[in-house]
């Protein structure tokens, strides 16, 4: 039998995600109540069902993994207390996706057999609206409905389309879509919650796209774009005095095996925008990298904020239609090129190589980035690279790797983070940083931006 360690990181999310569903149900629509994590090891009738969720997913329940039970306890005593929602009457706790594959199937107790809340809303979407993939609207977790049934007679009423689809019909009935899930999380009648791994010693419970005050707090906020990080190389090649290669000798040294650009000069994958929040004290790294999570492959970019401090988890990537529609709200998408197949994917031959014309307008991009950042006074960390080196040095490391059959979409992913970054940066020093802002609140699915059709998203709480 596997234990929770064997598990794939998604199986590890479903039972963490349904294990606290458990919790919370047993807490507030059983009014249990533990003093510590111990205490819920000790409940047999709660400890019974936990170790029926890790046997649906072929999983046994070992004492390695207590550590969840203080997890589950840490989220309980903060959801349930003064700063949370209390005990409130819900007749439904689920998790958004039931197990229903694998070694057995689970509904957890309490829960409709069919499709969940969350199934429903996303069905709904698709039939009224023609919009899948409720994860770009609400990115919660488990769901606390109370009457599930007249909650979707309530939603119907207020949203379906009455007249001719059109865009301007289509975004009214969304507006209302939002207003009626705010107005029922305020009700505590609907309270989706996005989970985290709490990573402190106590719990934290925020309220997400609830309240109008909400939405000006964060309207008038600006963070600040403070430092930059994007690695092209650690070696040394072979630089004129005038300051433009030899390309003779920088040849003759890859044919030896001395002084070679390329493959082992690109140290990471990714690059950073590092942004501040100086009035909440927060600071966000945003990770830009290739989408592709199946192995090493040519594809494009996503965006991953990450809340310093509480790394234990990402925030989410910011769904990328959306990024682009902040870009071209900002006009600043066309500098841009959107996929990998508009960048060079091999050196010399093949498929779009990277020529003397490529290879000029990344020492330009690079140059432009250098200079922008100087005016806004942030820093750019080229690795091994000085700003007198990178612009040379970068394209030439770039396209040597384009040469590596192993690690061409390496190189490839480059010049679309430079590309992004220049674009970005292609502005004055409020506008870049006011850019940033959203991102952070694109990705965490915050604000009255982005969302279905730029309506903004969904009400949720977070709790980490």
């Amino acid at each position: 039998m596997k234990t929770f360690k064997d598990l794939s990181p998604a199986q590890q999310t479903r039972l963490q995600e349904t294990g606290s569903a458990w919790i919370f149900k047993r807490a507030i629509q059983d009014n249990k109540s533990w003093a510590t994590w111990n205490h819920i090891k000790k409940d047999d009738d709660t400890m019974k069902e936990l170790k029926k969720i890790w046997l649906h997913l072929g999983a046994t329940w070992t004492e390695g993994d207590d550590e969840w039970l203080q997890n589950f306890h840490k989220q309980y005593a903060e959801l349930v207390g003064s700063n949370g929602i209390g005990r409130p009457e819900f007749t439904e706790f689920t998790r958004d996706g039931n197990i229903k594959k694998g070694p057995g199937k689970y509904i957890l107790p309490g829960s409709p057999s069919g499709e969940t809340f969350m199934e429903w809303v996303e069905n709904y979407l698709g039939d009224e609206f023609k919009i899948g993939n409720k994860d770009n609207w609400n990115p919660a977790d488990i769901w606390l409905i109370y009457r599930g049934e007249d909650v979707k007679k309530e939603i119907k009423a207020a949203t379906k389309l009455a007249g001719p689809r059109t865009e301007g019909s289509i975004i009214a009935q969304l507006n209302q879509f939002n207003a009626i899930f705010r107005k029922l999380f305020v009700q505590k009648r609907v309270i989706g919650i996005s989970l985290k791994k709490v990573s402190g010693k106590e719990a934290v419970w925020k309220e997400i796209n609830v309240t109008d005050a909400y939405f000006h707090k964060i309207e008038s906020t600006q963070m600040k774009l403070t430092g930059i990080k994007c690695y092209l190389g650690t070696k040394r090649i072979n630089i004129k005095p005038d300051g433009t290669v030899d390309y003779k000798k920088e040849a003759d040294a890859i044919k030896k095996g001395k002084g070679t650009t390329g493959f082992p000069t690109i140290e990471t994958q990714d690059s950073w925008l590092l942004i501040s929040d100086k009035e909440s004290g927060t600071d966000y790294k945003i990770q830009i990298k290739n989408t592709s999570s199946q192995g090493p492959s040519f594809d494009n970019l996503k965006f991953e904020p990450t809340e310093l401090g509480k790394s234990s988890a990402r925030m989410g990537k910011a769904t990328r239609d959306f990024v682009f529609d902040l870009m071209r709200t900002y006009t600043i998408l066309q500098k841009f090129p959107q996929t990998w197949q508009q960048y060079p994917q091999s050196k010399a031959s093949g498929d779009k190589p990277m020529t003397r014309t490529e290879i000029n307008k990344v020492e330009r991009q690079i140059k432009n980035i250098i200079n922008k950042a100087a005016s806004h006074g942030i820093n750019v960390d080229w690795g091994g690279l000085n700003n007198q080196e990178v612009s040379i040095i970068g394209p030439i490391n770039i396209r040597e790797t384009l040469g590596q059959k192993n690690e061409r979409w390496t190189a490839n992913s480059k010049m679309q983070q430079i590309a992004f970054l220049n674009a970005v940066l292609d502005q004055t020093k409020d506008k870049t940083n006011d850019f940033c802002t959203d991102l952070v609140y694109l990705a965490a699915k915050q604000g009255r931006k982005g969302g279905f059709h730029g309506t903004g998203y969904g009400p949720f709480g977070k709790l980490y």
